[in-house]
């Protein structure tokens, strides 16, 4: 069962309830920030619990439907909260992989890392703790222990991520030191300097013969046109 499925079947074992009542309830009691309930889904859900057998649903007289748990919605109900209560499960799997995979990253890589997740348990816990007594005096006995709980977590982890990360840069190995190597620049891309006149490694040039001087790029032979009546143009038959 889903969070979402949950959480509805939970609000209707308090009292049958308005489509428009439900998403009322789940939006005053914060519950879209627990569970994956948006304004469409809520929709899904409920015809989807239907559909099961899970919830009931009635028509008055105004053409509103009227949704209640059923007794078999009930039964799913209390199973599915004694085992959340009553299993231990692990916290975040995926950091865990995380872990028993470090060896595959750079020292410098898992550090970032590790210092990024530390920054950003201190953000959620600011932002949790600040939503949290922001809502405490509306909040139910149960709304505030799921609030009070999450905080728990996440500050235990800060404390161990504080110490686990000095101990864990005391024994990693450090990084190879890159080796750096010769740029070589292609000779034809190669920028050739001019010579310093003054430079005692400077070279005299053999002067160029004036009959070999090139002729300056400015300096082009005029091609003058052959005129109409030259005696070289055949005569009309």
């Amino acid at each position: 069962m889903t969070d979402a499925e949950l959480a509805i079947l939970s609000l209707l074992h308090e009292k049958p309830s308005y489509d428009h009542e439900l998403s009322k309830v789940i939006e005053l009691r914060g519950l879209r920030r627990w569970t994956a309930i948006g304004a469409s889904s809520m929709y899904y859900v409920l015809d989807k619990l239907e559909r099961q057998g899970l919830v009931r649903q009635e028509t008055d007289g105004d053409g509103r439907r009227l949704f209640s748990i059923s007794p078999a919605g009930l039964g799913v109900l209390q199973t599915s909260i004694a085992d959340l209560i009553g299993t231990a499960r692990a916290y975040d799997k995926g950091f865990e992989q995380g872990l028993a995979n470090l060896s595959a990253l750079k020292k410098s890589q898992i550090l970032t890392s590790l210092l990024g997740r530390q920054q950003d348990l201190n953000l959620q816990i600011l932002r949790l703790r600040e939503t949290y007594l922001r809502e405490k005096p509306t909040l139910t006995f149960a709304a505030a222990a799921m609030y009070e709980h999450r905080l728990h977590m996440l500050e235990a982890e800060l404390v161990w991520l504080k110490d686990f990360i000095p101990a864990w840069e005391a024994q990693a190995p450090d990084d190879p030191a890159t080796p750096i190597e010769p740029h070589i620049v292609p000779r034809e891309r190669q920028v050739i300097l001019p010579q310093d006149p003054d430079s005692v490694h400077k070279q005299r040039t053999q002067p160029v013969s004036t009959d070999r001087m090139p002729t300056p790029p400015a300096v082009r032979t005029e091609i003058k046109p052959i005129p109409k009546d030259s005696e070289d143009t055949p005569e009309d038959a």
